[in-house]
């Protein structure tokens, strides 16, 4: 309205006093006072201005006769920032979607970002502050990249490998686009920030991620004051190495940053209604940077029983294009995507495939769980729920894609086990809350948990036991949930405890146990996991040593004696909850489990 009223303004300047309009206000000398300009201006003949005026108003008309509904559809994406940022979404019940007179954009100003708003410097997490580093010589950058790229960018492929593939090229080539590229920070950042998450990746590759990752935060601050795509690639970036790190902030906080960042420009909703760009690559990269943070937040909150960061009904944007990043189109629509199951899979199948499980996870948390009360007070919907929602988990399972051939695996996602791993952990959670609220739960329901159970401990072993695929808490999370309510179904079912006899029982406890213990080696914090769920395992074990069948009774005294490490039970369970992973079911579940102990 500003703009409009500004350029009828100038228009009737134009006609009444040409030699301001030439010289234009920006322009005036300094002889020329502002009084003198307001006389000017006050001075103007107050007359019709004509066919400016006229035609603004059959715009105004124009409008009314389209109908304003179409207003309302665009009104959620306002820019409220400065010229050359991203627009902003505003969803249906904020003011500006309720007026109709609103149609151009709002702008404010960008506000800065402090550096720890997005990141720790980890000074409380670490007694030495660690050193920056420079970036590696060549050889070394490419064998640091080609890990990020070969096991973390197929799950979270938020970054777009070729214009990294640009950047890394000109820095260590020395390029005419070397001083451009040395001097942009967005460049700098994810430069070192790529090759720190490389470096977590291949320990022994002479460089250290944390002084790579404290040399990125040099340029943090200039990329999260840019607001837009690559201050959430940025965070991305951050959480990615916080979950794969002993140090950093949670990735649970960072990755609601990114989610919170991600509703603020739009990239939750359908691109073909509230679509920004008609670029296609930043369309795809729109796309690729809401699901990762999406799945990376939603993953997270349902880990620590935490609510969602967005409603899932409030999330309407489509999965990216089954597509490879160089295989994006420069303008125009992709038509090389992979269409059907039976083509050939892309660099992005296996990510797509993991977002859509990812999705119906927090459409199971928000269906089941956000509030209990209501799931026990109507059994029968809830039991109808679950129905519905394990047919739509066997059918995303029955499309699992093939692996593609990428070289030894140095991360969980790239071995054979990933999807399985993610079929059982959803059908553990789908269950949760059965199995702890067991009254009248059909022994079905604790098969198929024990089952998942089971298969989880077996592939943790398989696929980290002697070989060299990178540990992250989220892992940690799922191997103990996994566990526990292994040994929880056995205390709470005797058909269970007839099932699975001894053998089988100490091979999953063996599994499970083994795997917790080199991870408690790496990190420290996850000692009191390995230290609980030791001595669970070797009370269950003994359980069913003395009484393989019938009821488990608080009072009943076969047990004896008992673990000395034992006393230390209650004081190992308070730590696990200061590491802040027991909020969810695992808390539910330690509770159930050392309840169900003899005293």
């Amino acid at each position: 309205m500003l703009e409009q009223r500004v350029a009828f303004l100038e228009e009737t300047l134009k006609h009444h006093r040409p030699d301001l309009a030439d010289d234009h206000l920006f322009h005036r000398g300094p002889s020329e006072s502002d009084s003198q300009f307001n006389d000017s201006v006050a001075s103007l003949p107050h007359e019709d201005p004509g066919p400016v005026h006229t035609r603004r108003h059959e715009d105004e008309e124009q409008r009314e006769e389209n109908g304003l509904d179409a207003l309302a559809s665009k009104v959620g994406l306002l820019s409220l920032t400065a010229a050359g940022a991203e627009p902003h979404y505003l969803g249906s019940s904020s003011t500006f979607a309720f007026s109709r007179l609103l149609n151009s954009s709002l702008r404010g100003l960008v506000t800065e970002r402090q550096s720890g708003s997005a990141v720790d410097q980890h000074s409380s997490h670490s007694p030495m502050h660690p050193i920056p580093c420079l970036l590696p010589d060549y050889d070394t950058a490419v064998m640091l990249s080609d890990a990020y790229f070969h096991n973390i960018h197929p799950q979270y492929p938020f970054l777009h490998e070729p214009t990294f593939r640009e950047w890394e090229l000109s820095i260590v080539s020395g390029l005419v686009e070397f001083d451009e590229v040395s001097s942009d920070p967005v460049a700098l950042f994810f430069l070192h920030m790529v090759y720190a998450v490389g470096a977590l990746i291949l320990p022994t590759c002479g460089y250290s991620a944390e002084g790579l990752y404290v040399s990125a935060q040099a340029y943090s601050d200039q990329v999260l004051a840019l607001d837009n795509i690559e201050s959430i690639q940025a965070i991305l970036c951050c959480a990615v190495y916080s979950l794969r790190s002993s140090i950093g902030t949670s990735h649970w906080k960072l990755a609601g940053l990114a989610l919170r960042q991600c509703i603020d420009l739009g990239y939750h909703r359908n691109a073909k209604t509230f679509g920004s760009t008609d670029d296609p690559l930043q369309l795809e990269l729109h796309r690729r940077v809401f699901w990762c943070t999406y799945s990376m937040e939603s993953q997270a909150a349902i880990m620590l029983g935490r609510p969602q960061g967005i409603p899932y009904h409030e999330v309407d944007a489509e999965y990216p294009t089954d597509i490879d990043d160089t295989d994006i189109p420069s303008s125009g629509p992709c038509h090389s995507s992979r269409r059907s199951p039976t083509d050939p899979p892309t660099s992005m199948t296996r990510a797509i495939h993991t977002f859509r499980i990812r999705h119906i996870l927090a459409h199971v948390h928000t269906a089941l769980y956000s509030n209990s009360k209501s799931c026990c007070s109507a059994k029968n919907s809830h039991l109808e729920q679950v129905e519905k929602f394990r047919a739509e988990i066997e059918s995303w399972r029955a499309e699992t894609p093939p692996l593609l051939p990428c070289g030894e695996a140095l991360a969980l996602f790239q071995t054979s086990d990933w999807f399985e791993m993610e079929y059982n952990y959803t059908i553990l959670q789908l269950y949760r809350s059965q199995i702890i609220h067991h009254s009248g739960t059909v022994e079905s329901v604790f098969l198929d948990c024990m089952r998942a159970a089971e298969s989880i401990c077996h592939s943790y072993r398989s696929q980290y036991l002697g070989k060299p695929t990178s540990y992250t808490w989220t892992g940690l999370h799922e191997l103990f949930l996994a566990g526990l309510t292994f040994l929880h179904c056995l205390w709470t079912s005797p058909t269970m405890r007839d099932t699975y006899r001894q053998g089988r029982v100490s091979s999953v406890c063996t599994d499970c146990t083994i795997m917790l213990v080199l991870m408690a080696e790496k990190w420290k914090a996850a000692a009191p996991y390995r230290d609980t769920f030791e001595t669970l395992s070797k009370r269950t074990i003994t359980m069913l040593d003395h009484k393989p069948r019938g009821v488990i009774t608080p009072s009943d005294g076969t047990l004896e004696p008992q673990d000395s490490h034992e006393d230390g039970l209650a004081q190992w369970m308070a730590l696990i909850s200061d590491v802040g992973m027991s909020e969810g079911y695992i808390n539910s579940l330690l509770n159930s489990v050392v309840g169900d102990l003899p005293l």
